[in-house]
């Protein structure tokens, strides 16, 4: 079998989605309004409020959502089989991840602009507010510090990627001055920044620099990650995280045509359909049962919460009109997940020796896939070189646009917790210097591994708070909720059962006295198994903080149907 008939399937799939589904679902519950003013112009201020166009927009928000999340995350849940990661990316999308992150962006579009924190505030309670807070203060954490650590070990191992990433900073830093400041238009400001950033690759290939010592990589990308952070949205981030989509897209695009053209390529599909409810290893621990560790493995690829962080406070304040909502918000998840299929076709393609050669990590395996997928239509053993090389930057953008976003919102989150009490510690400097301290000790003492299994819990649970607040907005304007409200309790069930088992999974390490990591943590295991018991407990803080979110949203939810039910 080859992989070309479970991607015709998922691109089928994703087309009725969005020209039927989708289409349908806007006209009839939040009919867009063209001549309808959006926050990006009334209260325009060139900094977080500003108008962009569609197809600007369209790629700043693919490239805000699309994580590493999609192309790792489908590597786990191959230990359940190919057919089980398959069927969740596609009907995981189809119901409920575009609908997410479409509703996450209008439902800020509609309110101001507003976040998730003033959302919930207003539309549930003050203790919901806190809660929330609370709970995005340690997953950003989470994923501060997972892509900071990967983003330093993709420049230790693709040395080649080190000028490709300078020169898509620059690229994207050109092309926004080019757009906003000299106003030369859409298409210049693109291809200006799209040649820098090719000048960057082919230099990287020509010239790598390569460094041995992981802890200097880290120090390099703390500093990157510091400058995406705190300078302006307009200058920096927004068009960074645009230049970096084409790239991205173009990535997709190779791996998707490889599956296509497997028969004529003759790549077959090497990996086991089914693995069972417990994985290949029939271990209950490792990874763990197929619900609810496989829906939150895939990560992004089907759903995400933080999607909805980059919907409310990304994208609703660009929003240039409300009809381009659709293909922005919609249009960008259904990419995201030809990006999950793209990463599942290059893991399928692997044999066992294959794996045994990447040595069984999951962003080598995906480096060792597309080679194989893409080389027979692009030159053979030639192109090989090329290929690791494009991928290793490709992996790298995929970390790093998502990593400043992080710590971005960590500021501002760290701002709202503590700028009350204290301006000087709540200002964005100071706390992207903490978010980015307590990643990079994480990262040094090879703590972050462990960080993935709550990262896919507490993500995706983020989407079941965010599709309650959309539900519960919907109720009180006395709009269809079905569609968000089964969702949403569908995803808040899932992720606090997952977020209770990757608890248990820490606290049973620590029981045992066998610690979780890598690195320098197993050289000290009692160092290992505090930080084992540490995650055990923020597992459990994010367990509660939801629980309180979600209790006190279905709550006023059901008030609000009440009251609809007595005025009708």
């Amino acid at each position: 079998m080859y992989p070309v008939w479970f991607v015709i399937l998922a691109i089928v799939a994703y087309l009725l989605a969005y020209y039927a589904y989708a289409k349908w679902y806007d006209r009839k519950v939040w009919e867009p309004d063209p001549k309808r003013a959006t926050p990006a112009h009334m209260y325009m201020d060139g900094i977080t409020f500003f108008p962009v166009s569609k197809y600007v927009l369209y790629g700043f928000q693919f490239k805000g959502i699309a994580g590493l999340g999609p192309i790792l995350g489908p590597f786990v849940a191959l230990y359940y089989g190919w057919i089980p990661a398959l069927i969740w990316i596609i009907l995981g999308n189809f119901f409920i991840g575009w609908i997410h992150d479409y509703t996450s962006l209008f439902l800020s579009v509609r309110n101001d602009g507003k976040s998730m924190g003033p959302l919930s505030y207003e539309l549930i309670s003050p203790r919901a507010r806190t809660s929330l807070l609370g709970f995005l203060f340690f997953y950003l954490i989470l994923i501060v510090a997972v892509f900071a650590v990967l983003c330093s070990t993709f420049f230790l191992k693709f040395p080649e990627t080190v000028l490709a990433t300078v020169f898509l900073y620059i690229g994207g830093i050109v092309s926004g001055l080019l757009l906003y400041k000299a106003k030369t238009g859409v298409i210049t400001s693109t291809v200006v920044g799209l040649i820098i950033t090719a000048i960057g690759i082919v230099a990287g290939m020509y010239f790598p620099l390569p460094y041995p010592q992981l802890e200097l990589w880290i120090v390099f990308t703390s500093i990157l990650l510091f400058i995406g952070a705190t300078i302006s949205l307009m200058y920096v981030t927004q068009p960074i995280t645009y230049i970096a989509s084409y790239p991205c897209l173009f990535g997709i695009i190779l791996l998707i045509l490889g599956a296509l053209i497997s028969p004529i390529t003759n790549v077959p599909i090497q990996q086991t359909a089914w693995g069972g409810f417990l994985g290949t290893t029939n271990d209950f621990w490792s990874p763990g049962p197929i619900w609810p560790i496989l829906t939150v493995s895939v990560a992004c690829g089907a759903i995400s919460g933080w999607h909805s962080l980059i919907s409310t406070s990304g994208s609703a304040p660009q929003l240039d009109v409300e009809t381009d909502a659709l293909p922005v918000a919609a249009g960008s998840m259904l990419t995201e997940g030809l990006l999950a299929l793209a990463s599942v076709a290059a893991y399928m393609v692997l044999t066992p020796a294959d794996l045994k050669t990447a040595g069984g990590i999951n962003w080598a395996s995906l480096v060792l896939g597309a080679v194989k997928l893409i080389s027979p239509y692009t030159g053979g053993a030639a192109a090989a070189p090329w290929i690791r090389a494009f991928f290793g930057m490709w992996l790298e953008t995929f970390a790093i646009t998502i990593g400043f976003l992080a710590v971005r919102f960590f500021w501002l989150v760290w701002a709202d917790v503590v700028g009350g009490k204290s301006p000087l510690l709540g200002n964005k400097y100071v706390g992207a210097i903490v978010g980015l301290v307590i990643a990079d000790i994480f990262a040094y003492t090879g703590a972050w591994q462990n960080i993935w299994l709550l990262f896919g819990g507490s993500n995706q649970l983020l989407a079941g708070l965010a599709l309650t607040l959309v539900t519960i907005y919907l109720a009180k304007l006395k709009k269809p909720t079905a569609y968000t409200f089964w969702p949403a309790i569908f995803m808040i069930i899932t992720c606090e059962a997952a977020l209770l088992f990757e608890s248990a999974v820490f606290f049973r390490a620590v029981a045992i006295g066998k610690p979780l990591g890598a690195g320098m943590m197993l050289k000290y295991p009692g160092i290992a198994l505090t930080l084992n018991a540490i995650f055990g407990i923020v597992g459990l803080v994010l367990f509660v903080l939801g629980l309180v979110v979600a209790y006190d949203g279905l709550k006023r939810y059901s008030e609000y149907r009440k009251a609809a039910s007595k005025t009708s």
